[in-house]
């Protein structure tokens, strides 16, 4: 397996961006949505984890489920998963994903090792990964996808290659 993947959850259930047939609160909404990022997280190589907010269930301790594909992490009662999630990324390898569209959390996460995906650009992801495998990718696709640039060179700053490189791998 490769890098990590963690996904602040109920951001990205509650996001809008991504289609659910149930409410993200409830357990089938939480099953559906570990589903589909399993799914999508397995082929591209990931380890995933799914952080949720355990606050409303009231459980005095952090509770940890595996599922087919990942591991979905719940807070306790007196943390939010946006504790969790920092916490996971002080510790994170090098290459390590983060979605989330909480500005406050992503400006605190440690830039070297993580690098944060807004929950509406990594649903287009998602949803390109999903018609891709309903259609499979075309031929003229993947021609456009492999042909050079044309005209003058520009390069990117370096900060911004390294973020355009972790994200080709998504």
């Amino acid at each position: 397996m490769g890098a990590n993947l963690i996904v602040d959850g109920y951001n990205l259930a509650r996001s809008g961006a991504v289609p659910l047939s149930d409410d993200p609160v409830s357990e089938t909404g939480r099953q559906e949505l570990c589903a589909l990022l399993a799914g999508y997280a397995r082929k591209k190589g990931f380890r995933l984890t799914v952080v949720f907010d355990g606050r409303e269930a009231g459980k005095p301790e952090r509770n940890r489920t595996a599922f087919k594909g990942g591991t979905a992490s719940f807070s306790s009662a007196s943390e939010s998963a946006d504790d969790v999630i920092r916490e996971m990324a002080r510790s994170a390898q090098a290459g390590t994903v983060v979605v989330t569209s909480d500005r406050g959390l992503a400006g605190t996460l440690p830039s070297r090792a993580v690098t944060v995906v807004s929950c509406a650009e990594f649903a287009g992801r998602l949803l390109d990964f999903q018609m891709e495998t309903v259609k499979g990718a075309s031929d003229g696709e993947e021609a456009a996808r492999s042909r050079g640039k044309k005209g003058e060179g520009r390069k990117a700053k370096k900060k911004d290659r390294k973020r355009e490189s972790v994200l080709r791998k998504l």
